[in-house]
């Protein structure tokens, strides 16, 4: 079957699919969550089995067009499908025999801003192999080309981008259209995905990134500079009247995040926002601002305005200068500019709430 193929969902079968959807999204966060917690994984990790299989089934046994999806399977065309088979045998496991699937702790990363470990998946005993019904150990190499040894938070956005590929009307979205349960929480140092939409290539991510648009209700730009002929603009980012990193766009940047719909102002923080960092010591991106009020009732819409960005300057060039040196790829590596980015724009330096 080709590469792309979409499995086609009636009106009454979205939304029940799209809450069991949100179940395998918001374990992944669980999940994810637990990692910079100590303590055991092994129960965050049964309960995405337990959900992720139950979607499979959902899709092989529930919907009108259980052929399409079922046919995704007899061909290595639909890339992922042997990921759900890994899944589901991983979960067959847990459902059928008495042995506790969990993951082997592989790395630990982090320092002064927190650690977090990196599990991956683990051996299933040969005996425990054994007391599977026939149907179940055809899947053990799924299991084992897949999901063996490799990251389990890797597998897991595997299995949502599997679904999203071949029936996007079931991704469950926030408020604001963002994934349930997304962006992951950056981890200083560590450049893997934290969306099921980014892609592994760095250049690829860079215009996805790009093209994403920025997580979060307002950005308040308070400072522009000039950096090679160029204009920026920066700010603060604020979400719910919090603000836990700065930004740094280029003019046309910021043009189009607006054209797409998302509101940049600019106002007097200094009168309207206080510093309450010590208020949130994980914080990943050190200050953390709080609005007074809602933004709107007393900043001014970019696009409504002539900016007189002067007027309401807040900060000292050095500050904003080195916020915009943290993106600058021709000072760093792309894929550590492309993490600080990253970051900023998903906001990414705070657990989702969901």
């Amino acid at each position: 079957m080709a590469n792309g193929t979409r499995v086609r969902l009636t009106t009454y079968e979205i939304e029940p699919l799209r809450e069991t959807m949100r179940d395998v999204q918001v374990s992944v966060a669980d999940y994810y969550a637990a990692t910079a917690e100590s303590g055991d994984l092994g129960g965050k990790v049964r309960a995405f089995l337990i959900n992720a299989q139950r979607l499979n089934d959902h899709f092989q046994n529930k919907i009108r067009d259980k052929a399409t999806y079922r046919e995704l399977f007899k061909s290595s065309a639909q890339p992922g499908a042997d990921v759900i088979d890994g899944i589901k045998y991983a979960r067959n496991v847990i459902e059928h025999v008495l042995h506790i699937v969990r993951p082997k702790d592989d790395a630990l990363v982090g320092g002064s801003l927190g650690f977090r470990v990196y599990p991956v998946w683990d051996d299933i005993p040969p005996a425990v192999h054994a007391e599977l019904h026939p149907n179940t150990q055809k899947l053990k190499p799924a299991y084992d080309n897949k999901l063996l040894g490799q990251g389990v938070i890797e597998t897991m956005l595997d299995v949502l981008r599997f679904y999203a590929a071949i029936a996007p009307d079931v991704i469950h979205r926030d408020v604001r259209g963002e994934w349930t349960g997304f962006p992951l929480t950056a981890q200083p140092g560590m450049s893997s995905p934290l969306h099921p939409e980014e892609p592994l290539n760095t250049t690829e991510a860079w215009n996805w990134i790009n093209n994403h648009l920025p997580n979060g209700d307002a950005r308040i730009i308070c400072y522009q500079l000039n950096i090679d002929s160029a204009k920026y603009l920066l700010g603060y980012t604020f979400t719910e009247r919090l603000s836990f990193a700065p930004f740094v766009e280029t003019v046309a940047q910021v043009a189009k995040d607006i054209g797409s719909g998302f509101p940049y102002f600019y106002g007097d923080i200094t009168h309207n926002v206080e510093c309450v960092t010590s208020q949130f010591p994980t914080a990943g991106a050190g200050t953390v601002l709080r609005s007074h009020s809602d933004i709107a009732d007393w900043a001014i819409l970019w696009e409504q305005s002539k900016p007189d960005v002067d007027r309401f300057r807040y900060g000292n060039s050095e500050y904003w200068e080195r916020v915009a040196r943290q993106e600058d790829t021709s000072l760093l590596p792309q894929y550590v500019a492309y993490e600080v980015r990253r970051s900023r724009r998903l906001n990414a330096f705070v657990a989702p709430r969901y």
